[in-house]
């Protein structure tokens, strides 16, 4: 769920930063509108490692049914 937020704080960010470059070249760019880009794409990449960290854990919730079909070998080892 966590690196769902990510992914879209990144595209907020991204659209941000486009805006930004977009009323630069009309010479009506808000700093502000960069600053919330860079921070919100940057704030998106560390959601996304976390939730990669915690999505990379094995599951436990079947483990009872592999190890029986697996013929009883624990599957840490």
């Amino acid at each position: 769920m966590i690196s769902r937020l990510g992914t879209a704080l990144i595209l907020v960010g991204i659209i941000a930063m486009v805006v930004f470059l977009l009323t630069y070249q009309v010479q009506e760019a808000d700093l502000n509108v960069l600053l919330f880009g860079v921070g919100a794409s940057l704030f998106g990449l560390l959601f996304r490692r976390r939730g990669a960290r915690q999505s990379a854990r094995q599951s436990t919730r079947f483990q009872m049914l592999r190890r029986f079909k697996d013929g009883g070998e624990d599957l840490d080892e």
